[in-house]
């Protein structure tokens, strides 16, 4: 069989759809007698934490790293990610706008961030056992992972890729790879929103959210190796390129409308931009002959890339009252919560909320039950 790469994006909360998928991959491997489908394990925001955690599962077996991600997003509660007491809530809103008001007379180091997520630290060191990592690889249970974080003062992505001396390091515009040993600081970096979350030092270099202007989630597991990829988003396709919702709004934006967009754009999920560019080239490929190929610097990829059926800001609108209620009231600030909706899906780390994205993963996932069997067997 080709060799098969899982590559996963994320955005906060949203990453428990990803979950539900991995759990109908789980069924389908089990079906087929298959411990573990991947060669090559990829990841950025908060997607790097389920690549991390299936990497680290005792002997890679795919069914039981599933069965533990299901595990943690289904129970996952707001304070195991970030700090929800409204004293801690309130301190960093307050610090923040002093930061902002005082400007040039503020001597100290400003805030970073609004939220303490602390609490994800722990939450991370207590499902994965980063070890177990090294010795997979060892085992030959799989050959890398790979965590992309972005790099603040550079502004390139940078993925941070652990496995078999031979795997190839890569730069190309903006994209590097670098040899290293993953730790709970690299997937806190690639997971780190920007100005919710804090960054995270690594090496005396900063880091921030790896889904940051990143047009080529897929390229890393491409880089590797990986002949065949299965991609998991978590937006919704769109039918047509910039296609919206028809609005007749009369009022201007409230300024959580406006954050709601720049997250959104920022935080653009560059799986659907990445697969049309892999579509496009295996159709230029089949037109060549096998001589032309033959000189050419990239090859056909196998793929299969499935996404929410249903927009996940939706389910999000629903659920809005699971969120803090420090939360909820720093968000009405902003004009209303249906207006922070994007805002709200990033930080929704509620069981319920999650288990709803989990089912919805699941169910699309099994709706694709033939093309995964064939993508793995093939």
């Amino acid at each position: 069989m080709s060799s098969l790469g899982l590559v996963l994006s994320g955005g906060g909360a949203k990453a428990a759809y990803q979950a539900g998928v991995i759990s109908a991959v789980a069924d389908i491997c089990s079906d087929e007698k298959i411990a573990n489908p991947f060669d090559y394990y990829s990841g950025l925001s908060a997607g790097a934490l389920n690549t991390t955690l299936l990497a680290a599962t005792p002997h890679c077996h795919f069914g039981e790293g599933a069965k533990k991600l299901a595990d943690l997003w289904s129970n996952v509660q707001a304070e195991q990610v970030y700090v929800t007491s409204p004293l801690s809530l309130s301190l960093g809103g307050l610090q923040l706008m002093a930061d902002l008001s005082l400007g040039a007379f503020k001597k100290n180091a400003p805030r970073m961030a609004l939220l303490d997520t602390s609490p994800l630290k722990k939450l991370i060191n207590e499902h994965c056992n980063f070890t177990n990592i090294q010795t997979n690889i060892d085992n030959k249970a799989f050959k890398a992972l790979a965590i992309s974080t972005l790099d603040y003062f550079t502004t390139s992505t940078v993925t941070f890729v652990q496995g078999h001396p031979e795997i190839p390091m890569w730069q190309r515009v903006r994209r590097q790879s670098e040899r290293s040993i993953i730790t709970e600081k690299h997937v806190l970096a690639s997971a780190s929103i920007p100005v919710l979350f804090p960054p995270v030092t690594i090496d005396n270099r900063h880091f921030g959210d790896g889904s940051i202007r990143n047009q080529s989630p897929c390229g890393p597991a491409i880089y590797m190796g990986a002949q065949k990829i299965l991609a998991i988003g978590v937006r919704k396709k769109q039918d047509l390129c910039y296609s919206a919702q028809q609005t007749n709004h009369s009022k201007p934006p409230t300024v959580g409308r406006v954050l709601n967009v720049l997250l959104h754009t920022l935080m653009m999920d560059g799986m659907e931009i990445d697969i049309e560019r892999i579509e496009r080239i295996n159709e230029n490929i089949e037109k060549l002959t096998e001589t032309q190929r033959a000189t050419l610097s990239v090859r056909p990829i196998k793929y299969l890339w499935i996404c929410p059926s249903r927009e996940v800001g939706e389910v999000a609108a629903d659920k809005l009252q699971n969120l803090p209620p420090m939360i909820r009231y720093l968000l009405k600030g902003l004009g209303s919560l249906h207006d922070a909706t994007e805002i709200a899906s990033f930080l929704l780390f509620e069981a319920e909320y999650c288990k709803q994205l989990l089912q919805l993963g699941f169910e699309d996932g099994m709706k694709q039950k033939d093309q995964i069997r064939r993508l793995i067997l093939d």
